[in-house]
């Protein structure tokens, strides 16, 4: 008699179920509407995130700038969304077909749907980047927005261009003369601008040099600082201040490092100061930290390439609580003096000046700015300290500098003066 093995073989082998996971849920249209529910949670996350940061600070932006995570957010769950409905609906008409026109026939439509959405997907971004159409509080300022004419930020006509450029709202901007030793002769000089008072005081005069401050003791720098500026309680608060900024232009010698760092040129290298780099995200927090200055000064001071000569703070009304009338919090003591620059034309990196009107400065091919604000130099670079004082407006050892560079450059092509 046959044995049958009970362990190797059964008569209900087709009886088993099918192993492995079932994608039937995939063919589900109500897996997909879902998708597109959440996809839409997901927008509205995003919108709360844009909500806060600009509740917080944050200036106008470009609707693509995915420095901005509520943008980000936002695009996905939009992405999300749209997908989710499109694939609902496929899975929805194409159901049920009994024969291949059927199928076809109810193809069509689906098929419609997918590129007039994906067309406007496409065409909104196009637009969008096009235009710099940008979102975002103006805080009560007038709201500089970029256009369609706009440069990139690396070729912006001046600091108030690119300003523009990166959407932050702002108020509104010659040869070296041989010689010359008063500033406010020299063409591009910048020394027209005002305080936080309304006058034209851009410093309070002579004061310590970094070198002073970082190699004095107490006693013998405080005597240094200009009458009720700096106090002996403010002394260590302010050397640590410095210092901090110090160390970032101890880091960052070069415009190739500035350029690494996030920093852009917006001038040419103007008189006593150097040409102004800028990095965005610093003036976008409207924080001040010594850590992070939102300018770099570089300027042409040897044979050699341009070269660090100091750092400089931007903090622009609107932005992070900074006021327009009062200058704004910055470092200890009272010994720095914020400025602002009324009528200001920068004419890409070719020249400077003040005092313009929009007109004018439109006849120079210049950008125009009717009121940039607030402003600190900081002389802190290791190769060019400030015998005026580290937070002096200008720096006459500097253009000493810079006009024995354009003598030597004139000698060289026979062009000296």
């Amino acid at each position: 008699m046959a044995t049958v093995n009970r362990y190797s073989a059964s008569d209900r082998e087709a009886e088993r179920p099918a192993r492995g996971a079932s994608l039937g849920w995939l063919h589900s249209t109500t897996t997909w509407f879902a998708a597109a529910a959440s996809g839409m949670l997901v927008v509205f996350l995003g919108l709360i995130i844009d909500a806060y940061r600009h509740n917080h600070g944050a200036g106008e932006e470009s609707l693509l700038s995915l420095g901005n995570p509520g943008h980000l957010v936002a695009g996905i769950g939009l992405a999300l969304t749209s997908i989710s409905v499109l694939l609902g609906l496929s899975i929805s008409a194409l159901k049920g077909a009994t024969s291949a026109e059927h199928a076809i026939r109810r193809f069509v439509p689906v098929t419609a749907a997918w590129v007039v959405v994906s067309a406007m997907a496409i065409g909104s971004i196009t637009y969008i980047g096009a235009s710099g159409v940008t979102v975002g509080h103006s805080h009560g300022g007038t709201t500089a927005v970029a256009d369609s004419h706009t440069a990139p930020a690396d070729d912006a006509a001046g600091v108030s261009q690119a300003l523009k450029s990166q959407g932050i709202p702002t108020d509104g901007g010659g040869a070296p003369a041989a010689g010359t030793t008063d500033p406010g002769s020299v063409p591009g000089a910048l020394v027209q601008g005002v305080d936080g008072k309304g006058g034209h005081v851009h410093d309070h005069g002579k004061q310590p040099t970094f070198t002073q401050i970082d190699s004095m003791g107490a006693d013998q720098v405080l005597p240094l600082f200009p009458a009720d500026t700096v106090s002996a309680a403010d002394l260590p608060t302010l050397k640590e201040q410095i210092e901090q900024a110090r160390a970032v232009a101890l880091k960052i010698p070069t415009k190739d490092d500035a350029a690494k760092a996030g920093y852009v040129r917006t001038t040419s290298d103007v008189p006593f100061m150097g040409e102004h780099w800028l990095n965005y995200d610093y003036v976008r927090d409207g924080i001040f930290d010594p850590n992070k200055p939102e300018g770099l000064l570089f300027s042409k001071v040897d044979s050699g390439p341009e070269k660090l000569v100091g750092v400089w703070f931007l903090q622009i009304p609107g932005i992070g609580g900074v006021l327009r009338d009062s200058e704004p919090q910055g470092f200890a003591g009272s010994l720095d003096l914020w400025h602002a620059h009324t009528g200001l034309c920068l004419v890409g990196f070719k020249g400077a000046s003040e005092g313009e009107t929009k007109d004018s400065c439109t006849a120079k091919g210049g950008s125009f700015t009717p009121d940039l604000r607030w402003m600190m130099h900081v002389w802190v670079a290791p190769l060019q300290d400030n015998p005026d004082g580290v937070f002096a407006y200008l720096n006459s050892d500097l253009w000493a500098k810079q006009q024995a560079v354009a003598k030597a450059v004139g000698a060289s092509t026979g062009n000296a003066q």
